[in-house]
């Protein structure tokens, strides 16, 4: 035979061996979906894995979770620790029950934003929540939507003393700003407790991404375009170890019988629902918790204001879709959220 052939087949023959044990030995990948109701709205978590994924016990153990989150920081739940400070007056109490530890994460984490934001941010803001009819008590007689009557809730949300009992008997905690968000990222910590390393858990549109996506890439994630109706994406984002959360006025409000709409934002400085053209304020950070409530703030604050305040704040990013004055959609962000734009 040839030498030159021989060699060109035994060539051949050795690729195909490396090949064929290289193939075979490529590790197998799972993945699973797990979706689930929680806060009034739905959940998803996407995980893959090269190990088996008990899909059902992960499951039961996110509803265990989240059920303890909702026990201390849900207003609709009667039981809860955020109900009972909000009966009684008292906001800190004894106990290290994992519903109180959830409800002091939120307190504390919410005391913080409030003083960053000047106030745009604010814990207290239930009694107007519920006045203008997006909290327990539907919107009923619009004859008593006056001033007056926003004025004194105001006052009750300008005296507080949490560390006191609360003796005018109208201070109410509302975390429906910041606990989505954060039982996002305790759904997180618990994914990673267990060793995964590659997930996106979503709660209500609120987001938290680690590692790839089933096709190894950054996981991406939409905007959606600002409409009543129509569902359309407007960008979509890289996350890459990082949470992202969304706020907006476009679709959750009310037409009084005037015909005015009534937005779910309430500027708690005004004490009236905030009407601007910033349409959507999504906002980037290393925990979800902290862009839920950086998201809501800058709805409060209005695009030119929450613009300043992303760029003097570096680490949380932010995404601004506004209505110019032909009634336009436009959009500003700040450097570091447009490098995760995917073209």
């Amino acid at each position: 035979m040839n030498p030159y052939l021989y060699i060109m087949k035994y060539l051949s023959f050795l690729v195909l061996l490396i090949s064929f044990y290289a193939c075979k030995q490529e590790p197998k990948v799972y993945e699973a979906t797990i979706s689930f109701e929680t806060m009034g709205t739905f959940g998803t978590v996407k995980l893959k894995s090269d190990t088996l994924i008990n899909s059902n016990q992960l499951a039961n153990d996110i509803d265990a979770l989240l059920l303890d989150v909702n026990m201390g920081v849900s207003t609709y739940i009667d039981s809860s620790i955020i109900s009972h400070a909000n009966a009684s007056g008292y906001w800190v109490e004894d106990g290290n029950s994992l519903p109180r530890k959830y409800f002091e994460e939120n307190l504390l984490t919410s005391f913080d934003i409030m003083e960053s934001t000047n106030g745009a941010f604010n814990v207290f803001v239930k009694p107007l929540v519920d006045y203008w009819g997006f909290g327990d008590f539907e919107l009923r007689s619009l004859a008593k939507k006056d001033s007056v009557a926003v004025d004194s809730i105001l006052q009750c949300i300008a005296n507080k003393d949490v560390l006191i009992k609360d003796t005018t008997g109208c201070l109410q905690l509302d975390f429906s700003a910041i606990a989505k968000g954060y039982g996002v990222d305790q759904v997180a910590y618990l994914i990673d407790s267990l060793g995964f390393h590659d997930y996106m858990v979503e709660i209500g549109g609120e987001v938290r991404c680690k590692g790839t996506n089933r096709d190894n890439l950054v996981w991406r994630l939409g905007i959606e375009e600002p409409d009543e109706e129509a569902r359309s994406i407007y960008e979509v984002v890289k996350l890459d170890n990082k949470s992202m959360a969304t706020s907006g006025n476009y679709r959750n409000f009310k037409i009084l019988d005037n015909g005015q709409k009534v937005v779910h934002i309430i500027n708690p400085k005004t004490g009236y629902p905030e009407i601007s053209n910033l349409l959507s304020a999504s906002i980037i950070a290393d925990d979800c918790m902290t862009a839920d409530a950086y998201a809501t703030a800058c709805m409060v604050m209005g695009k030119d204001t929450c613009y300043q305040f992303l760029l003097a704040h570096p680490k949380i990013e932010g995404y601004l879709i506004y209505s110019d004055a032909e009634g336009q959609l436009q959009n500003i962000a700040t450097p570091g959220f447009v490098e995760r734009l995917v073209d």
